[in-house]
């Protein structure tokens, strides 16, 4: 059996972005209709991965807590629209134009470790 899976950026794309970053859960806001297509690619039995940057952590803007705060905010929305999760990846590095450093400072936080195969 093939798993299809679907990654995708989170400022921008789920929620809306802001030029100030999003630091908080109550600065966490998803754009219209985002969850409710992560949900109908769940019910079609696609696994939805998050890969975002997150160099406002990096900058101090904000810290782990308020990051695990913002994607539990996002995690529950999901669930009252029958949506989910499976993995979301960030990089936390604040500086510009390390891409290839960054692809090696991923951090894996899974829902399911056992079912997500993290670098």
């Amino acid at each position: 059996m093939v798993t299809k899976l679907v990654i995708l950026d989170r400022d921008g794309t789920i929620n809306a972005d802001r030029d100030d970053y999003v630091k908080s859960p109550e600065e966490w806001e998803p754009l219209p209709g985002a969850l409710e297509a992560i949900a109908q690619l769940n019910h079609a039995g696609v696994h939805v991965a998050v890969a975002t940057n997150q160099s406002g952590l990096g900058r101090g803007l904000f810290d782990m807590a308020a990051l695990n705060a913002m994607h539990t905010k996002m995690n529950k929305m999901l669930a009252a629209v029958g949506g989910r999760i499976d993995a979301v990846f960030f990089c936390p590095i604040a500086q510009r134009n390390l891409a290839v450093v960054a692809s090696r400072r991923w951090v894996c936080l899974s829902k399911s470790p056992s079912d997500m195969a993290c670098p």
